[in-house]
């Protein structure tokens, strides 16, 4: 019996409600069952909100939020076993590799995360009979490509392409929206008093908005032309130094200069935690990243949003102002952080005359044979604490540890020696703003 033929004897809706009822039944009973791969990211989140209310999603992440979704747990830069993917994957109708990084840290290589772990799921899904298979690769991806981002893509878009199972490779250039990072580095950039450029600046883009490329992912999950590459770009290009001049009027800054950024100082994107500040980056904006749009327009029926409609055409809200003029204030924050710790150290050990820094060990009741050690071990540990958040390792969380030790040390003070409360040069009373610069500085790594 059919689903309507079972509806209808089984209960006695109105003629009108019944068909409502009816058809209902029908798309939850037919509804695809989804597998997103990257889901906490941009665009895999976006994917997520887009495709959420049509099709029974679960995603795949590293990251467990509470997002009413059901979810796999995975380590992308060390499943490469196809076993293991054979068991997630199993009943899923669509699988969605939406992941993907900008910069290798660690495990997190592109080899592993574009490659490696892609290939197993990919091999998985044929074996489990999945039907589909949606990449999400990048326009530059072709062959001859130069740098191991576009090459590790391009090995999975090769090997997804030889296997018998359905595929849509699609093949984004930058993409921008709400929450993007390149977005808001751009902003950041275009908001610097002098603003850098690469070269002369006249690579020419196509950035495609975020909702434009989700919109697509929905179109080719139903498609019946399958085994296809479409690259997925936005109504019109744009060189690098325009959009940077456009984002620059869209903050209600004045016009300014720029000057040439040399490559060398890539090495210090690394340095100040801005991964999409790499050599890599650089070559891959110098190969520019255009194309023909035709496929995007045939597939979604229109034309692809411009950055005119979307964003430049419009004021910036107060708070997108304020963050772009707080971007890179962040490095300056962990830098004065880090001397700060640093120099405390050095002082106390070393240049501070040792009977008065004994003294004070002695005003919180540590004296007699602790007293030294105990003088050594704090420099110590806060000349690591500082150069380990001058070096970027763990910043975020030595900056919380900071603000515990630097609690602990003036809550100690006022209980046990208050009288340096009074003291002429605020020794205890500058901890108050520094507490707050360092809170200021976790809350600009949070949300960048």
């Amino acid at each position: 019996m059919d689903t309507v033929s079972l509806i209808s004897s089984k209960y006695a809706f109105p003629p009108r409600m019944e068909k409502y009822m009816i058809y209902l039944f029908s798309k939850r009973v037919i509804m695809k069952k989804i597998l997103i791969l990257g889901a906490n990211g941009f665009i895999g989140h976006h994917i997520v909100q887009q495709l959420k209310d049509k099709y029974h999603i679960t995603i795949a992440t590293r990251e467990s939020k509470d997002n009413g979704l059901s979810s796999i747990y995975c380590d992308f830069s060390k499943d490469f076993e196809v076993a293991l993917w054979e068991k997630r994957v199993k009943g899923f109708d669509v699988v969605i590799n939406a992941v993907g990084i900008i910069g290798e840290n660690g495990k997190n290589s592109f080899e592993n995360l574009h490659y490696k772990t892609p290939i197993a799921i990919f091999k998985a899904s044929q074996n489990q009979k999945v039907k589909r298979i949606i990449q999400i690769s990048a326009l530059g991806v072709k062959e001859g490509a130069t740098t191991q981002y576009y090459q590790s893509k391009l090995k999975a878009d090769n090997f997804l392409k030889e296997l018998s199972i359905e595929y849509m490779i699609l093949k984004p250039s930058i993409v921008y929206g709400e929450g993007g990072k390149s977005t808001i580095l751009f902003k950041a950039l275009a908001n610097l008093p002098i603003i850098p450029i690469i070269e002369s600046g006249e690579q020419r883009l196509q950035p495609v908005f975020i909702d434009d490329l989700t919109q697509l992912v929905d179109k080719t999950i139903e498609m019946t032309t399958v085994n296809q590459e479409i690259a997925v770009v936005g109504k019109e290009s744009i060189t690098y130094q325009e959009m940077l001049f456009k984002f620059r009027t869209y903050l209600g800054k004045k016009p300014t200069i720029t000057v040439k950024m040399p490559n060398f100082l890539a090495i210090f994107g690394k340095f100040f935690g801005e991964e999409a500040i790499s050599k890599e980056s650089i070559t891959m904006l110098k190969e520019e990243n255009f194309a023909n749009k035709d496929d995007i327009v045939r597939i979604l029926k229109r034309e692809p949003k411009s950055m005119d409609e979307v964003i430049f055409n419009h004021q910036a809200p107060i708070a997108e102002k304020l963050y772009s003029q707080l971007y890179f204030l962040r490095f300056a924050l962990r830098l004065i952080i880090a001397f700060v710790w640093i120099w405390s150290g050095v002082v106390s050990a070393f240049l501070y005359p040792q009977n008065l820094a004994l003294e004070l060990l002695n005003d919180v009741g540590i004296s007699g044979v602790l007293a030294l050690p105990t003088l050594y071990f704090a420099s110590f540990l806060d000349i690591t604490i500082g150069l380990f958040i001058a070096l970027n390792y763990q910043a975020k969380n030595l900056a919380y540890l900071s603000l515990i030790v630097i609690m602990v040390y003036t809550l100690i003070l006022t209980i046990l020696a208050p009288h340096h409360w009074l003291h002429p040069f605020g020794c205890v009373l500058k901890n108050l703003p520094l507490l707050v610069l360092i809170y200021i500085y976790t809350l600009l790594e949070r949300y960048r």
